[in-house]
């Protein structure tokens, strides 16, 4: 771990099992934290890369591996010529990670397409964490472009059709990653301006980007590092911060249509008003107030029950197909709130889980200060620029960059504000605006 030496395996391992359960038309998944979710970005990339390799050709996986490893142009060729050799060409659909890390092990390594626009996945989502200083995890965000040339990209994914048009010349399949850009002269147009031949089927390179550019939404959250990916406190816990991300993660299984089954019972007991989720999604959007003040009451009393609880009100329903169940759980008002105390809003249980402690591990375990004190690199942003540049120097606890202009901002972090006087460390861009979001 200290190296990332297990980088390459857990990839691998992946991989395999992609191999061994894919069918087609499945929509592909993944999901991470930390160190997880900087594999399944890597993950991403490779299946990108090279394809698919089939459930039986396993003996090939080191050379998939390889071939996604090297960079350079050449293994792009030869990558390009493996993947139309060997391997089904198959799209990710969906990538959920919490608080992806710029760095595996105290040895910095990087792979190609683990962080850019080009790795094809159709859905992207990051919940990072506000709180999170310690200088080993600073945070991967999706936009850091990789060595590869948008054009470079733009030439595998340009031919969207496999019929060629008549009398037309062909376009060839080249190693760059299976297609290549058809001959020049079937871009001409007919005496009426209008295109003939391959320009039908292949858009301008804006078209195209508009098209295939992955649907990325990074929103930040309260918490350190394991606040917004689990593990800070115990799971007995009735109310702590890495519900929050989890329930909003989940939200966005259902926003981006993944397909993913998931028993009824369990969504109701991490917090989730399931009513609102399936047979038609509703989004809760942005709270207009906090809860009832009999739940506010309940909650300084320690009276609220376990969160586990929720799922009893599920038990009058058909969890197959949820008949009945509008007029079992009881949400709508204050009224109806009191009628079954099992039950807590979801937006309520945000608001309780948003006051939890903060689990700052430069506080909790003195020993992550050491690497505090290493020189490594740190982004700062220019005095007399909007420019942000990369600086070798001690952390010393300073706290992540935040480099977006536009940055999207959980609305639970304004109720913690709002609640406990809570200030956000965060290092801003000057001209940036938070964006609040549900």
């Amino acid at each position: 771990m200290a190296i990332g030496s297990g980088l390459g395996v857990h990839i691998r391992d992946a991989y395999h099992f992609l191999m061994q359960t894919y069918h087609e038309n499945d929509r592909v998944c993944l999901f991470g934290f930390s160190r997880g979710a900087y594999t399944a970005r890597c993950l991403a990339g490779m299946i990108h890369k090279v394809g698919l390799l089939p459930a039986h050709n396993i003996q090939q996986i080191p050379f998939a591996y390889q071939y996604y490893k090297d960079d350079s142009e050449e293994g792009w060729e030869m990558s390009g010529e493996f993947k139309k050799t060997f391997c089904m060409d198959v799209s990710v659909h969906f990538i959920g990670v919490f608080d992806s890390v710029a760095s595996v092990g105290f040895i910095p390594r990087t792979l190609p397409l683990s962080s850019t626009p080009w790795n094809k996945a159709t859905y992207f989502r990051h919940a990072m964490a506000l709180d999170e200083r310690r200088a080993k995890f600073k945070v991967k965000q999706f936009e850091t472009k990789d060595s590869i040339s948008s054009d470079s990209h733009w030439d595998t994914v340009a031919a969207g059709h496999e019929d060629a048009v008549k009398g037309q010349p062909a376009r060839k399949f080249s190693a760059n990653l299976g297609i290549d850009k058809p001959k020049p002269d079937i871009f001409e147009k007919a005496d009426d301006g209008k295109p003939i031949g391959g320009e039908l089927y292949l858009m301008n390179k804006r078209q195209q980007e508009h098209l295939k550019r992955t649907d990325v939404l990074e929103v930040w959250f309260i918490g350190a590092h394991a606040d917004v990916g689990g593990g800070a406190v115990k799971n007995e816990e009735r109310h702590k911060l890495a519900q929050i991300p989890l329930r909003w993660m989940l939200r966005q299984c259902f926003e981006c249509n993944t397909g993913i089954i998931f028993k009824v019972h369990r969504l109701a007991e991490e917090g989730l008003d399931v009513h609102t989720l399936w047979p038609t999604y509703t989004s809760l959007g942005v709270p207009l107030m906090g809860p009832s003040p009999s739940m506010m009451e309940k909650h300084e009393e320690g009276k609220i029950a376990p969160i586990a609880r929720r799922s009893s009100v599920l038990k009058a329903v058909d969890e197959d197909n949820l008949e009945g169940l509008h007029d079992v759980v009881l949400w709508k008002d204050e009224r109806k709130e009191k009628m079954h105390e099992d039950w807590v809003p979801e937006h309520v249980e945000d608001y309780f889980d948003s006051i939890s402690r903060i689990n700052d591990q430069l506080i909790d375990a003195k020993s992550w200060w050491i690497l505090e004190i290493l020189p490594l690199k740190v982004s700062v942003q220019l005095k007399d620029s909007e420019e942000w540049v990369k600086r070798i120097c001690m952390n010393l606890g300073r706290y992540r960059a935040a480099q977006e202009t536009c940055p999207n901002l959980h609305w639970t972090v304004q109720q913690r504000m709002e609640a406990m006087g809570y200030t956000m460390h965060i290092r801003l861009d000057r001209n940036a605006s938070w964006n609040v979001v549900a």
